[in-house]
């Protein structure tokens, strides 16, 4: 059986090779060229399982090429507007005919004209430049305005690495929408923890044009966030759009949700008095404080069903995070070892695999904390021959043990395959 951790060379089109193919195909097939690339479109999307090569935000961005097909319909417009002008008077008879008939609305064919143009200029400018200079992207500059310091934000790479991470490791996809524990990735980034409110906009706009009747759907998130800034992505249906509020409503319990442009709605954003600026953040941290302590009970009932083998060989299940905390952090604190596993009465499945013990070693000073996940040999007399390990920051090794007594195993990606060799273990390539 193969391994997780040493997944077959995919082949697939990378940037920018792939927009490259596309724009051939345009060229050559024209408008026969759309089921050609959305086959290659699905076929790169199918060779990544895991999540874009580039990452999520990258890609996000780099997606942003399609903004030139816009761009190109206004200009082409702009231009033939001036054209059309330009043509009407050099015909001194045909000119004073569409004065005549036009009225003043002759003379504002130029100025839509320069209008459209600078217009379509602008979107080509954004386009081209979300996707070849990322650190000036629209996505980048909204994760660094999320910042507690944004002028002391890491670079781009960092800035997409943080969203990226907590997506690939926890994030739910409703659409195009992802939702991690710490971010939201759509049109645009927002930070969970600085959420105060989400709404839904579902409308149904008609258009009566003669005999045909055109019916247009809309469907956004709009988030709003403690600076009441929104960030709004459009989505394609009615379910996205709900999978997409009920999610939200599990990762920000605390904020206010509601239809857009409700009272509610109107109450947040609008709010200009400091006093109800004031109240509203009280109310937001007294349900967040709430929805923290049902957490925190929550958790300990069920970390009551796991076994604590502390650093000096004792056991308790009498586990709290707490415990586990101090424990994770002493080394950078004492300089001392303080080395600790837990083992569930049930072990766990996630990943495909099922998962017996959590060992953990924890880092002092600049180390890392060293984690590892043995996986259940179906029989309680038996150890595990197969575990995963991986070497991760404070903050990364916080979020697995928070999920391990939750019950939930973190994404395998970037874990490490390995098999019992005795009393230590070994790496290895593919399971016998």
């Amino acid at each position: 059986m193969e391994s997780k951790g040493n997944p077959k060379k995919k082949r697939y089109l990378r940037w920018p090779w792939n927009v490259l193919v596309y724009i051939l195909l345009v060229v050559l097939l024209r408008v026969f060229a759309i089921p050609f690339i959305l086959l290659i479109m699905w076929w790169n999307k199918k060779q990544q399982p895991d999540g874009p090569e580039e990452g999520y935000c990258l890609q996000r961005t780099r997606g942003r090429l399609t903004g030139l097909i816009w761009a190109a319909i206004i200009l082409i417009g702009g231009g033939l507007a001036i054209w059309f002008f330009m043509t009407a008077q050099s015909m001194p008879y045909e000119a004073e005919r569409l004065k005549e008939e036009m009225s003043f609305g002759y003379y504002l064919i130029p100025v839509a004209g320069v209008v459209a143009i600078l217009v379509g200029l602008f979107l080509a400018y954004r386009s081209l430049r979300d996707a070849l200079i990322p650190e000036k992207s629209t996505l980048a500059q909204s994760i660094r305005a999320q910042l507690p310091y944004p002028d002391e934000a890491p670079p781009v790479k960092e800035l997409f690495a943080m969203v990226d991470q907590d997506l690939k490791q926890n994030g739910q996809w409703c659409g195009k929408l992802g939702v991690g524990r710490e971010w939201v990735l759509g049109d645009e980034v927002s930070s969970i923890p600085r959420i105060r409110g989400v709404f839904s906009r579902a409308e149904q706009h008609t258009r009566h044009a003669g005999k045909r009747t055109q019916v247009t759907y809309i469907y956004e998130i709009w988030i709003v966030d403690d600076r009441r800034e929104r960030q709004v992505t459009s989505l394609r249906s009615k379910r996205e759009l709900e999978e997409a509020m009920d999610c939200l409503r599990q990762r920000a319990p605390a904020a206010v949700f509601g239809t857009y442009d409700s009272k509610e709605y109107q109450d947040l954003v609008y709010a200009k008095e400091e006093e109800q600026q004031y109240a509203q953040e009280r109310a937001y941290q007294q349900r967040k404080a709430r929805f923290d302590e049902q957490n925190r009970q929550e958790q300990e009932r069920l970390a009551q069903n796991q076994v604590l083998t502390m650093p000096d060989g004792s056991v308790t299940s009498r586990i709290t995070w707490d415990t586990i905390r101090q424990l994770l952090l002493r080394p950078s604190r004492t300089g001392e070892s303080s080395p600790f596993q837990l083992v569930p009465g049930i072990p766990f499945q996630g990943q495909g695999h099922t998962f017996s013990r959590l060992a953990c070693l924890p880092g002092s000073g600049q180390e890392l904390t060293r984690i590892l996940m043995e996986e259940d040999s179906g029989s309680p007399q038996e150890p595990g021959q197969y575990a995963w390990t991986r070497d991760v920051s404070t903050s990364e090794a916080e979020s697995v043990l928070r999920g391990w007594l939750r019950g939930e195993i973190p994404s395998l990606d970037g874990w490490t395959l390995m098999e019992r060799a005795g009393r230590t273990w070994q790496q290895v390539s593919e399971r016998k």
